[in-house]
């Protein structure tokens, strides 16, 4: 039987240390700059192009900025901010506002679709739409509701946007979505196009002027254009998606889920470094999203009630108090209205944590239990060998069976090594080293003996 190597347990050393550092970076950042993609190295005119979809959250907010003062140091002729959302939560409303108002360079904030059939742009994206010095539209888009303009904070568009609004002829955007060709009537909207290069066609030659008062005309002839498509970086767009309701809620349940599977099994394995990659993405989408505290307390005493019915294997009261706790906590965690976790999601979540920790679970403790029909205490003596390392708790093989064991002393064992069962605690044997030649029993086919195990 070959010695238990120590590598793995270096290996679990370093994915702790990358978990924790991981929810450090996590738990301060608040995005990267976009990253650009020259699709040409002509010399003609540059134009950057950063596509956001989804909630406008502070990666997506970052990555607006780092685009627009990239362009301004670059000297480009334009940069497009295409949208398609529903609002914004937690951002800067003020500074991005300002960077698009302030801007050096031409900004056009292009509402299009860029996955299904229609695009929206309501809170700051309309807000966003309506400050540009350009504002373009799909036929197939639409304009508000502009309030509020922070979905998180319910922040609401003060006297100067509802002055901005009215000069536009957009005064409808605020309380209700305003349609491409409404908008397009009243004078609101400065081209209507299906996509990015029909924009750029229509906007060739066009003037702009900007916020200190210079005047410029747009030269965006089609064959010279050079278009920089940009990003937002690895880790914004882990932080962006961690913004969404539904993924967080995913994310917190599956990470407490694994942590709590690991508090039923000897050691800290695989499911428990997931779950503490898994945590961080979730506390801060629960910082950046308005959760309801009291249904994420009731969401955890569920969690921590399942645990406890799973300790006590029994099926009662406490089963039906965990997942009436943990379904009303997951349907109310953030809210109502858009922000709210689907209905279909929550059940489906519910049941799948119910079947986890009655069945599941269940079923994996009643196996390390032992075979049944054998009294545990009567192992006391029997001698057997380490099959998964006992750092204190694991394996042992003993009497044809796995049992979970600890060491008596809180020392390691490695893999293969022979071992005497000193006691029990519960299910669980408590062993030391089995030393055959003090012992006098671990000869070949003798009882007690570990050979074959």
């Amino acid at each position: 039987m070959a010695l238990h190597s120590p590598a793995p347990s270096r290996a679990r050393l370093l994915l702790a240390v990358l978990a924790l550092a991981m929810a450090a970076a996590l738990l301060s950042a608040t995005g990267r700059p976009a990253l650009a993609q020259d699709t040409d190295a002509g010399d003609g005119p540059v134009v950057d192009v950063l596509p956001v979809r989804g909630f406008l959250d502070p990666p997506v907010a970052a990555a607006n900025r780092s685009v627009i003062a990239d362009a301004e140091a670059r000297d480009a002729e334009l940069v497009v901010i295409q949208v398609d959302g529903p609002g914004a939560i937690s951002a800067d409303v003020d500074g991005l506002l300002g960077a698009v108002r302030d801007a050096t360079v031409p900004v056009v904030v292009f509402a299009s679709p860029q996955q299904g059939i229609s695009a929206e742009a309501g809170g700051l994206y309309g807000m966003l739409w309506a400050t540009a010095p350009l504002r373009a539209m799909s036929e197939i888009a639409t304009i508000g509701p502009i309030a509020p303009l922070d979905l998180a904070s319910g922040v609401r568009p003060d006297q100067d946007a509802e002055d901005r609004l009215a000069a536009i002829g957009a005064e409808g955007a605020l309380d209700a979505p305003r349609t491409a060709a409404a908008l397009e009537d009243a004078g609101a909207v400065d081209v209507v196009a299906s996509n990015v290069a029909g924009m750029l066609a229509e906007l060739d030659g066009a003037e702009v002027t900007l916020a200190d008062g210079t005047t410029t005309s747009l030269e965006l002839g089609t064959e010279d254009v050079n278009v920089r498509l940009h990003s937002l970086g690895i880790l914004a767009r882990l932080l962006h998606a961690a913004a969404a309701p539904a993924f967080i809620y995913m994310l917190l349940v599956f990470g407490l889920g694994t942590l709590a599977f690991e508090l039923f099994q000897p050691g800290f394995g695989v499911a428990g470094f997931a779950g503490l990659v898994m945590l961080p993405f979730a506390v801060f989408g629960l910082f950046v999203l308005p959760v309801t505290w009291w249904a994420l307390a009731l969401l955890l005493v569920g969690l921590a009630l399942y645990s406890l019915d799973t300790a006590m294997a029994g099926l009662g009261w406490v089963t039906a108090a965990a997942t009436a706790a943990f379904g009303v906590g997951s349907w109310f965690l953030f809210g109502t209205g858009v922000l709210r976790v689907p209905a279909g999601l929550a059940i489906v979540m519910t049941l799948t944590v119910l079947v986890f920790f009655v069945v599941v679970l269940t079923v994996i403790l009643r196996a390390q239990a032992g075979p049944e029909g054998v009294d545990v205490t009567d192992l006391v003596g029997r001698h057997g060998i380490v099959r998964s390392v006992l750092n204190p708790e694991g394996h042992v093989y003993v009497d044809e069976a796995l049992w979970r064991a600890r060491t008596a002393d809180g020392q390691k064992m490695r893999v293969g090594t022979p071992v005497s069962v000193s006691g029990v605690d519960g299910a669980v044997l408590l062993v030391e080293p089995f030393d055959a030649a003090t012992a006098g029993a671990g000869t070949p086919g003798g009882e007690g003996s570990v050979e074959g195990a």
